[in-house]
C-alpha cells in the first residue's frame, strides 16, 4: 500500500480516537482520512515543485542532478502507485553494471518510461522524448535537470542534433539513453516499423543495447480507478558492440521485441 495512503490511515485513525466520545464520532473517520489524503498528497507534491521550479527551461545541462532524479522517480512512483499499477520485471540481472547502454523498448502508454525509469533507478536512464512532454508543469523542469532529450521529428536538422546530444552523453559516460523507435505510442502489440537512426547513437559509441518490452500499460486507464493493472517488464537481450547498418540493427531489435510481444499476445 502506497506510504501515503498508509500515513494517512495512521493519522485519520489517531484523529478519531481522540475525538471518538462516542459512536457517532466514528463517522469523521472517513472524512479525516480523505482530508489527510488531500493535504498528504498536495505537500507531497509542493516538495516536488519547490524542489525544481527554479530550473530554467530550455538549458542543456551536462550531467543529470542526482537529487532530481531521486524527485523524478518520485513522482513516477507516486503516478504509478495511484494508477494502481502492479508491475512484474524480469531480466534486471541482465542490465550492465556498469558503463552506458541505449534502452530500446516497445511503446504503449505514457506509463512506460515512469516504469522502467523506476526499476532501472540503479542505472538512470535520460529519455528522448517528443517536444510536448516538455511543457508538462513539473515535469518539464525535472526532465530539464535529468538530461532527457527532446526531438524534433519534423526537423531531420534538429532530430541529428538531438541524437548528437544523446551520442555524447553516453561517450561521456554521463547517463544512459532511453528510445522508443516506433516513434509514438502503439496500439498494440503489432508493432510498425522502427525509426533506424536512433540506433546511430549505439553505433558511434560502441555501447550495449538494452532490448526490453513492456505490457500491460495500455490497460492502466481503462482499470483506473476500481482495479489494478498488472504489467509485465522484460529485459530480453543485451546486444554488445553493435556495428553495421542501423536499418539491419533496427530489423534485428524489432524481431526480438515482437517476438516476446507474442507470447502475450496469444497469452
Amino acid at each position: 500500500m502506497p506510504l501515503i495512503l498508509v500515513l494517512s490511515l495512521i493519522v485519520s485513525g489517531i484523529f478519531t480516537a481522540f475525538k471518538a466520545v462516542s459512536l457517532s464520532w466514528l463517522r469523521i473517520f472517513p472524512l479525516s482520512f480523505i482530508v489527510c489524503f488531500i493535504a498528504l498528497s498536495l505537500l507531497f507534491w509542493l516538495v516536488i515543485y519547490l524542489s525544481c521550479f527554479y530550473i530554467p527551461v530550455g538549458r542543456e545541462y551536462d550531467k543529470p542532478s542526482k537529487f532530481h532524479l531521486a524527485m523524478i522517480n518520485a513522482g513516477y512512483w507516486f503516478v504509478c502507485s495511484y494508477a494502481g499499477i502492479r508491475v512484474k520485471a524480469t531480466g534486471l540481472d541482465k542490465v550492465p553494471k556498469s558503463g552506458r547502454f541505449l534502452f530500446v523498448s516497445n511503446h504503449l502508454s505514457r506509463f512506460d518510461n515512469m516504469i522502467q525509469c523506476l526499476k532501472l533507478r540503479k542505472t538512470p536512464i535520460a529519455f528522448i522524448s517528443k517536444p510536448s512532454n516538455f511543457k508538462i508543469p513539473i515535469a518539464r523542469h525535472l526532465m530539464t535537470r535529468c538530461c532527457y532529450i527532446a526531438i524534433d521529428r519534423e526537423s531531420p536538422k534538429n532530430a541529428a542534433k538531438s541524437i548528437a546530444r544523446a551520442e555524447k552523453l553516453i561517450a561521456d559516460d554521463i547517463v544512459s539513453i532511453g528510445v522508443f523507435p516506433q516513434g509514438h505510442r502503439g496500439t498494440g502489440y503489432d508493432i510498425g516499423d522502427f525509426k533506424a537512426g536512433c540506433f546511430k547513437i549505439a553505433v558511434k559509441t560502441g555501447c550495449p543495447i538494452v532490448v526490453a518490452t513492456i505490457c500491460g500499460t495500455e490497460k492502466v486507464h481503462k482499470n483506473f480507478p476500481f482495479r489494478r493493472t498488472a504489467v509485465n517488464f522484460d529485459i530480453l537481450e543485451i546486444i554488445e558492440n553493435p556495428s553495421g547498418k542501423t536499418v539491419d540493427i533496427a530489423k534485428t531489435v524489432k524481431e526480438i521485441i515482437q517476438e516476446n510481444l507474442n507470447k502475450y499476445k496469444e497469452s
